[in-house]
């Protein structure tokens, strides 16, 4: 995921190290590739950009007032923002209620996208219509966003129960750091918080 802005450079660099390596290392290889399909840039010039893009003024890192979400590892956040973009690329639902979905089970998303009609089956049947009516190929195009859809939704429903878990084992954890009040309701209560937390951190991302 290449960064959308210097500031976001500078931020991610600050607050999440293993994230921003990620993304500089993604968007190297984006150049590498525009380097081999442009004579005109040379290795010197692209290894030079790249040096410049990674240069982070440590006196003047900007900070943001984002919920930390210290109870989560720096993999576990990279996933759920992976997740995140996952879901803003599929199309599925307004991206200012995204952070529920976060707290469903695989079974609650597949029946959301049953009553969407975006559920693998109903995606795969309408592939298939399309591949039958295209016999002069005019339907490529819409065959090929429909497939790029269907992956998007397969990678939602198989990666919905390991974020769950992760957010669940954030919440006890922040139980256990705080009051230690286990009961049901107050677990489901930070539960849906630290949804809410997660999603406001990818938004603040987004800003940047």
């Amino acid at each position: 995921m290449p960064f959308k802005s210097e500031k976001q450079r500078k931020w991610m660099w600050a607050n999440d190290p293993e994230m921003a390596q990620e993304w500089e290392d993604e968007e190297k290889l984006e150049e590498e590739k525009k380097e081999a399909t442009n004579p005109k840039m040379k290795k010197k010039d692209l290894v030079e950009y790249i040096k410049s893009k990674k240069m982070v003024n440590e006196q003047n890192r900007d900070q943001y007032d984002f919920p930390r979400l210290n109870e989560i590892t720096g993999q576990e956040r990279r996933d759920i923002m992976r997740y995140f973009e996952m879901l803003r690329q599929s199309g599925i639902i307004n991206m200012f209620g995204a952070h529920s979905i976060l707290n469903w089970a695989k079974d609650d998303l597949h029946r959301f996208l049953y009553g969407e009609r975006n559920d693998p089956e109903s995606i795969e049947r309408e592939i298939e219509e399309e591949e039958y009516d295209n016999e002069d190929g005019e339907n490529d195009s819409d065959i090929s966003i429909l497939e790029d859809k269907l992956e998007k939704i397969n990678y939602l429903l198989d990666n919905k129960q390991k974020i769950r878990d992760v957010l669940i084992r954030a919440a006890l954890n922040r139980i256990d750091n705080t009051d230690g009040n286990h009961e049901m309701r107050n677990v489901q209560r930070i539960f849906e918080k630290m949804a809410k937390e997660a999603w406001h951190f990818w938004v603040g991302i987004q800003q940047i």
